[in-house]
């Protein structure tokens, strides 16, 4: 038998939900759910996120009605079957490709950090398509054989926390590390074999926890500091609830660096570039010659030959390419 949920109902114009119960249903009397209001009116904004904060999650919204579950009840929730459990974080393993499997090379593991949601899912109802974004699903076609390839979603809040702790997952960060690990001993993958990945708020996550636990990194226009996008109306639905600036934690953690690390990144994405120039010389900084990037959002789609490039050449045993420190130009 399933589990039995309990639910707490009530309403925007007399809302009193009960945090007691398994799941709140909130009726906005229209189509749209609570999250949409939320960024158009400031009592529908007070509401979602305070529902947030007690760790709900909105996972639906039909019939008028936003559907939010507590986090740790997920398990309980999910229908798909590709969903593994460390602690209170999910992740999937790709299925491996025909042809691409050797006896003869060790196997990798490539971890990859689910980015920001496609504008037209970007303020979707549906939990998997803010927090488990479909990512570059064809890569292993474009990559050296024997990689096992490992997603991580980011399961928290309203569209993730960037894979870092907040004050209602207080161990994250834990989690990622003891999943990451138990991949690579079932697959007896050795850690300078272990490549992280990440565009966007994915690349923070490539970025911070291949700098606190030293695997190698490639992140693309990784998000260090949520300050522009907590003074855009918080965008992302994390001010008061996760700490804003990462860059002197990850330059901390950077001092006992000895993996390679790759960021990529362009001028013209002004505060983002700003952040990536304050990393310290551990991190081999790829900054991309294109005027047509001129957003956030643009960088990854215009560089996926220079992204393929580093993951191959990170995931290789054949190719050995040694850099300096200094700043790439491509």
């Amino acid at each position: 038998m399933g589990h039995e949920f309990t639910v707490s109902e009530t309403n925007i114009l007399d809302f009193k939900p009960d945090y007691t119960k398994d799941k709140l249903f909130i009726n906005t009397f229209q189509n749209k759910s609570l999250l949409n209001l939320a960024r158009e009116y400031e009592n529908a904004y007070k509401m979602y996120k305070e529902i947030i904060s007690k760790d709900y999650i909105l996972y639906y919204h039909d019939k008028n009605n936003s559907r939010f579950c507590k986090r740790g009840l997920f398990e309980k929730l999910w229908v798909r079957k590709d969903l593994i459990k460390q602690g209170e974080l999910f992740y999937s393993i790709d299925e491996q490709i025909e042809n691409k499997e050797t006896i003869l090379q060790r196997k990798k593991l490539l971890v990859i950090f689910s980015c920001m949601p496609r504008p037209e899912d970007y303020d979707s109802s549906l939990t998997a398509d803010r927090c488990f974004t479909p990512f570059f699903k064809s890569i292993a076609r474009s990559l050296v054989k024997d990689v096992i390839i490992m997603r991580i979603m980011d399961l928290n809040l309203s569209h993730g926390s960037h894979y870092i702790n907040t004050y209602n997952y207080p161990n994250m960060e834990d989690d990622v590390k003891a999943a990451i690990e138990i991949v690579s001993s079932q697959y007896n993958i050795e850690k300078e074999d272990i490549l992280l990945y990440g565009v966007s708020k994915g690349g923070t996550g490539a970025l911070y926890h291949g700098s606190k636990n030293d695997y190698k990194v490639v992140a693309v226009d990784p998000i260090i500091s949520l300050e522009e996008y907590n003074d855009n109306n918080d965008e992302h639905f994390l001010v008061g609830l996760r700490k804003v600036d990462l860059i002197e934690d990850i330059n901390s953690f950077l001092l006992e660096s000895k993996q390679t690390k790759f960021v990529i990144g362009n001028e013209n994405v002004k505060f983002n570039y700003k952040k990536i120039m304050e990393l310290n010389d551990k991190v081999e900084k790829v900054i991309l010659k294109d005027e047509k990037i001129t957003h956030h959002n643009e960088v990854s789609r215009n560089c996926v030959p220079e992204q393929l490039t580093l993951l191959n050449m990170l995931l290789s045993e054949t190719i050995n390419v040694t850099f300096g420190k200094e700043l790439m130009l491509l």
